[in-house]
């Protein structure tokens, strides 16, 4: 043998050790993700080896590949370019198209797929003669290629085939035919509507595209003459399109599944989604939220999954790529409307990565990215007619659709000729109504969440952003601010405007033009002055946004002195796990769940972070084993566990006492909300149910006992509301009830649960819901609390009890 044939042996046996080892390293995982992987050594070994062994590696992994762990390894070998000859690609083709009679074998296309990106870039630098031999493998491989962007960046090397190749979207799902119809009804160049398809179907089906990808798209997509109209249409193709019924075959039995979408159209949809970040469009905005919403919804009952988390994650990054200022307010609205945790993780992501971008913090961002929609200082907008105008108004709590007629006088409805004149403007104008309204949410939930901070501004900021903004300005006049320098008194009080602020008294006084503006918080007032600004409010009929003059209080008790490190305040309670869960995230909270697989040994647990404060609150909950889940993973029913505090970088418990008075407040506070919304104490129907009946006990103490601090504050507010309600004869309030005498009977409704007792043998009446014209229009002092609504519609409805023509309930009344 001579000394080059020495040589090439030598190496073989070298690449062999290198592939062994490697394979060896990867299958000793329990289970390892393509990161994890890259960073084993013996993988190492081989990626940063010299390109002629790097490029016998692959060809070698290539002919092995029988399982998912070879093609997890090739996938990651072949990621570095390599220079291959004519022959190699030869040699590669031959061996993925005659690996098995099987075609559509998963890891024989995976392992296509690793390559095809070495193909793509070592086909151009051959000959004419070795691209011609080479071409009928190609379009074999294009032919049998199970992946959309596979198959298209192998064609476009051999083809310049004229016209759209619809084919490349795959018709096996309810949305590929829309995708289908979407560009044969597109107004547009062929050649250029074909270009486009191409690069979308080269949107790989895994990881992320090539910045070469995005070159490309961003420069097809602006030559377009409406590339919004576009590609707005295709993602209308994935909103519109219904689940689908797809099927497999394991052990000689055939199981369907509901599915959304197909791997190739997932890819082409991806592409989309990329491609609407690229455009910049916010017009692309509400479907790109929609589009998110829809594809991290679960389908396929209690072992389903997402119907596409990749697409949704993609989504709510195209969002953020648009960088619009909608952008903040529709990822805020996802942030609201979604609970699934990694998405969650994902908008969270998006916003920080904005601010840090425009050299922010997120909670600065946030507040300077509040949409105006060209609303005038005083939160208004007219939209001239042909008779008159249309106007959106903004009040302290909502927006209103008005029509002014030409004399100026305001109506809440709009003339029949004039909605037929002016059909287009007015259908403009309630998409804007629309997206108004959803900045006032959102800006409801930033604000009551600055409640929880210590954050403060300079006058002149807070002028900008809070006071002189049309819509947050409008929220911002009906909350009290607390105004402070170095050397002067507080002032507290309602802002007329930047210099002058309203007490509780109704004092006009100051502002020090050098002062710091912070949301007032009652917990570092003292009782005297939160009774006044309740008052104040409850006389002037000021609406607040959400609970602050009437926010509840949660001090230190004896008990929790006893304690130190943990309270039980709101121990022992039996709640709906899932509700809560959904609870907690809208609070800022991460809630780890409790399922049936974790065989009820891990204990659940609830944590949020007070960053301004460096401390994290943990609320504990158990599963309850008895009550096997049904519709999900997760066990149904929960009991209520220790609340405690820990330093959120060193994670030592902090003791109760040294908790700040507003960290503490606010946590006992959301804890207090999960139990009140999601306890079956508040279910007027469990009784009914007949099932857990060992929680009957619980069910009477929490839904007629002590009330809550949430009870007390309603107490407090009825106790000035009844007296003025045209029931107040029938009317008498005590420590926990709110006692309604009808004609029928009398009835005691609970003021913490809104459960309701009836004289003479306390007989228990279950009404689910009540709604009361009259009760509709009573002013309350904030719209948060539906259970003090609830109140006072059962309120009204119990004392005319004999116009009631429910059956449910006069049949529960008329009972002896």
């Amino acid at each position: 043998m001579d000394q080059a044939s020495d040589t090439a042996s030598g190496q073989v046996d070298d690449v062999a050790s290198l592939l062994d080892a490697a394979m060896r390293a990867i299958q000793g995982r329990s289970w390892i993700g393509d990161s994890d992987a890259r960073t084993l050594p013996q993988v190492r070994a081989i990626t940063q080896a010299p390109e002629d062994v790097r490029r016998e590696c692959i060809l070698r992994a290539s002919e092995r590949v029988d399982s998912h762990y070879w093609v997890d390894l090739i996938s990651i070998i072949a990621r570095k370019r390599v220079k291959f000859s004519a022959d190699d690609i030869d040699r590669l083709l031959t061996l993925r198209l005659g690996v098995s009679d099987d075609l559509n074998f998963w890891w024989n296309s995976e392992a296509l797929r690793a390559v095809s990106r070495q193909i793509e870039h070592t086909f151009p630098t051959l000959t004419d003669a070795e691209q011609a031999r080479l071409e009928p493998l190609l379009l074999q491989a294009v032919d049998r290629a199970r992946d959309a962007a596979t198959a298209t960046r192998l064609r476009q090397l051999v083809t310049t085939a004229d016209g759209i190749r619809l084919d490349l979207i795959d018709a096996g799902d309810a949305i590929g035919p829309r995708l289908r119809a979407a560009f044969e009804q597109a107004d547009d160049q062929v050649d250029k509507l074909a270009t486009t398809l191409d690069l979308l179907a080269a949107y790989p089906t895994k990881g992320r595209p090539s910045k070469k990808w995005f070159t490309e798209t961003e420069q097809i997509i602006s030559r377009l003459s409406r590339p919004a109209e576009l590609i707005g249409a295709l993602l209308d193709a994935a909103l519109d399109a219904e689940d689908s019924e797809a099927s497999y075959t394991h052990n000689d039995r055939t199981h369907t599944y509901p599915r959304y979408i197909t791997s190739s159209n997932e890819g082409f949809l991806g592409g989309t989604v990329a491609a609407a970040g690229l455009l910049r469009d916010s017009a692309l905005l509400p479907r790109l939220r929609r589009l998110a919403t829809k594809t991290v919804t679960v389908i396929g009952g209690q072992f389903g999954n997402p119907r596409s988390l990749r697409l949704a994650n993609l989504s709510t990054q195209a969002m953020a790529d648009i960088g619009a200022p909608a952008s903040i307010t529709e990822l805020l609205a996802l942030e609201r409307s979604v609970r699934h945790g990694t998405l969650l993780k994902q908008v969270r992501k998006a916003i920080e990565a904005l601010a840090s971008a425009q050299g922010m913090t997120r909670d600065q961002l946030l507040e300077r990215a509040v949409e105006t929609h060209d609303l005038d200082p005083d939160g208004i907008r007219t939209e001239p007619l042909s008779r008159g105008s249309a106007q959106i108004v903004v009040d302290g709590r909502a927006a209103a659709l008005l029509y002014v007629d030409e004399k100026g006088t305001a109506r809440k409805s709009i003339p029949a000729d004039v909605k037929q004149a002016d059909a287009d403007v007015l259908v403009a104008v309630r998409n804007d109504l629309k997206a108004v309204r959803k900045t006032i949410a959102g800006e409801r939930v930033r604000l009551d969440g600055l409640m929880a901070l210590e954050r403060s501004w300079q006058l002149d900021e807070w002028r900008t952003w809070y006071l002189d903004h049309p819509i947050t300005g409008r929220l911002a006049r009906t909350l009290v601010w607390a105004f402070e320098t170095q050397h002067t008194p507080v002032v507290v009080g309602l802002p007329l405007d930047s210099t002058t602020a309203i007490t509780a008294s109704g004092q006009h006084v100051g502002i020090p033009p050098d002062a710091r503006a912070r949301l007032w918080h009652p917990v570092h007032a003292t009782s005297d002055e939160v009774r006044a600004w309740r008052q104040c409010l409850l006389d002037q009929q000021i609406v607040q946004p959400f609970k602050q003059a009437f926010r509840e209080i949660y001090l230190l008790t004896p008990a929790e002195e006893q304690t130190r490190e943990y309270s039980n305040r709101f121990a022992g309670h039996v709640f709906g796990q899932v509700q809560a869960r959904a609870l907690m995230k809208g609070r800022g909270w991460a809630p780890v769940a409790v399922a049936w697989w974790d065989d009820g040994i891990d204990q659940g647990i609830a944590r949020r972070t007070f960053d301004s404060a460096g401390i994290r609150a943990e609320f504990y909950y158990d599963p309850i084993l008895e009550q096997e889940p049904t519709a999900s993973d997760l066990y149904p029913y929960c009991t209520s566990d220790q609340l405690r505090f820990v330093d959120a970088t060193s994670d030592e418990t902090i003791a109760l006492a040294d908790v700040p008075p507003l960290v503490l407040t606010e946590a006992l506070r959301d804890v207090d909300l999960f139990i009140g919304v999601t306890s079956i104490g508040a279910d007027p129907e469990w009784l009914d149910r007949g099932t857990q009946r060992q929680f009957d006990t619980y069910w009477h103490t929490y839904g007629f006992g002590e009330l809550s601090a949430a009870g007390q504050i309603r107490r407090d507010i009825l106790s000035q509301l009844v007296p003025r309600l045209a029931i107040a004869d029938r009317c008498e309030l005590d420590d926990r009830y709110l006692t309604v005498r009808g004609d029928l009977r009398t009835y005691r409704i609970h003021l913490g649960s809104g459960n309701i007792l009836m004289s003479p043998n306390d007989q228990y009446l279950c009404i689910v819901a009540a709604r009361n014209g009259q009760s509709q229009k009573l002013f309350l002092p904030f719209d948060d609390d539906p259970v003090l609504s609830l109140i006072l519609s059962k309120a009204f409805l119990l004392a005319d009890d004999t116009a009631i023509k429910d059956p449910t309930i006069s049949a529960q009344i008329n009972r002896r």
